[in-house]
């Protein structure tokens, strides 16, 4: 492996593993489905046709036609915005827009005949759930409920894959979670105990823990394929501290945080229509079991009479951060798209998608201001060398406009009451590197490179070989009439033709059958030139 290609690797292998901050995109409540420009061009409706690394991360089983070694990073930028029109003033919040970057990575390896073209492997890092979201600290609908809220986590997939049959393939393996930034920001509520303007809170939890995920794919015809991807459930441990400045009664003070954070299964199944071999048709149902958000479980360590009840006021207001009733519901999307391979240097794709919200009106609040959505998608692929392929996609959702009338923090003074939308704008973007040719369990690499459709050896052999034909001397020629003397015509013979000539004839001379072995050019020159002797 040359330099710069150990260099590359060195660099996509650094990127595998720095942290990665989340935000959803792509899916229903938190959870976030941004795994490459490639998937998101076909609104996620991939599950069938898996054909990137990302593959690691909506069905492991199709790492195993992923040939070599395959090394892919990128990152999305994306803009949320939230609107909230009022109800009784008919006045108009907002979120503070900004710009937010999710990076992933991804790596597999085929071994190739080394391993009998059966098994893959690979490491991936992305983010399945994250969210992100900023609003201005004077306004009602969120001063009591988290006027900052951040969950910034990444995950690590080491996955095998294997070729059961030449049809059916199957993936997984298992996933670390780690949740480096579980954040809050919100108002204190001195004013419940009567005890003037507010103070604030801030709140910073971490955790971890390991669940798993599996794929299968299965090639039914070579125009029909159908995949499958499971991803389980888990409950994150978080722990950190809560801290206060400005409270009326403990002044300034911090005070230790513990939660528990259940996040759902997942299942896809997903079906791939080839009608020829440069157009695909896909399409994807997923459902996500949020109805296991029942309860984000918060206890804090105690600090004060006056300073407990207010944090268990704070604890009874949904929000990531604060114990409170989610009572999410089962959900579900599906998703369309296709993908055209105009020629061997650009592929365009497209896609559309709908999701149901899991987030009932009676938790509803701005912090995961969710509602059913509609996301719409496109981008292009170009393959400048086949070693090299860059891809970009674009992706945008709107949420439909919910009303909300609801008690969340009415009784600490606020209220999450309104008419929501929010609009999400994604560009993504991503690079893949291929290595082939180690010669993993490839004895014959340096004989059987294709040449115009045949192997190296072939072409050496099978070429049309220099023939010199006997002249005859001038005393010969004396004792023929002039009229029946031509110029020899020789018909150029087909190379492969004489080629099995010559070898019919020779095997005839021998007594005993010998093994059957390919003779070299000069067998075949000197062969050819005896014939024309005679």
């Amino acid at each position: 492996m040359s330099f710069c290609r150990r260099f590359i690797l060195a660099i996509f292998v650094l990127v595998l593993f720095t942290p990665q901050a989340a935000f959803a995109v792509g899916s229903g409540g938190f959870e976030n489905a941004s795994f490459s420009a490639a998937s998101l061009a076909r609104s996620n409706a991939v599950t069938a046709d898996p054909d990137e690394p990302a593959s690691i991360s909506y069905n492991p089983a199709g790492i195993t036609d992923l040939p070599g070694i395959q090394s892919q990073g990128g990152a999305s930028f994306l803009s949320l915005m939230t609107y909230q029109k009022s109800l009784t003033t008919d006045s108009t919040t907002h979120s503070s827009g900004t710009l937010n970057f999710i990076p992933t990575s991804y790596l597999t390896i085929n071994p190739g005949r080394t391993l009998n073209d059966r098994l893959a492997f690979g490491i991936g890092s992305d983010s399945p759930f994250g969210l992100a979201n900023k609003y201005d600290a004077n306004q009602s609908i969120v001063r009591y409920i988290g006027y900052n809220n951040a969950m910034r986590m990444f995950t690590v997939k080491p996955v095998v894959a294997v070729k059961v049959t030449n049809w059916l393939s199957l993936g997984g393996g298992p996933m670390y979670y780690r949740i480096f930034d579980y954040d809050q920001v919100l108002a204190y509520p001195n004013v419940i105990l009567g005890g003037g303007a507010d103070g604030q809170g801030r709140l910073h939890m971490t955790g971890n823990n390991w669940g798993w995920h599996f794929g299968a794919l299965a090639k039914i015809t070579p125009k029909h394929q159908v995949g499958f991807y499971f991803r389980s459930p888990i409950m994150v441990r978080l722990k950190g501290n809560l801290q206060v400045e400005r409270s009326a009664f403990g002044g300034n003070f911090q005070t230790g945080m513990h939660a528990k954070l259940n996040l759902p299964l997942n299942m896809t199944w997903a079906y791939a229509y080839k009608p020829t071999l440069k157009t695909t048709y896909t399409t994807d149902f997923g459902y996500t079991r949020w109805s296991t958000l029942e309860r984000v479980y918060v206890v804090a360590d105690r600090v004060n009479a006056s300073d407990d009840a207010i944090i268990s006021a704070l604890g009874n207001t949904p929000g990531p951060g604060t114990a409170s009733d989610k009572d999410y519901t089962d959900a579900f999307n599906i998703h369309l798209g296709i993908k055209h391979k105009l020629n061997d240097k650009w592929t365009i794709r497209g896609g559309s998608a709908f999701y149901w919200t899991p987030v009932p009106k009676t938790s509803f609040t701005p912090v995961v201001a969710d509602s059913n959505h509609l996301a719409l998608s496109t981008g292009a692929g170009w393959s400048p060398t086949k070693n090299f392929t860059f891809d970009l996609s674009y992706f945008v959702i709107a949420y439909f406009r919910r009303g909300i009338d609801n008690q969340i923090s009415e009784s600490i003074g606020g209220s999450a009451d309104g008419k929501y939308s929010s609009y999400v704008q994604s560009v993504t973007m991503n690079a893949t590197y291929k290595w082939d040719g180690f010669g993993w369990g490839r004895k014959d690499d340096e004989e059987a490179v294709e040449i115009h459709g045949m192997t190296k050896s072939e072409k050496e052999v099978t070429a049309a070989p220099q023939i010199t034909i006997p002249q005859p001397t001038p005393a010969a020629l004396a004792n023929i009439p002039a009229k029946d003397v031509q110029p020899p015509q020789v018909k150029a013979a087909e190379p492969q033709k004489v080629l099995e000539r010559v070898v019919v004839q020779e095997e005839e001379k021998k007594e005993a059958p010998q093994p059957a072995s390919r003779p070299s050019v000069e067998d075949i020159n000197e062969a050819l030139k005896k014939k024309f002797a005679k």
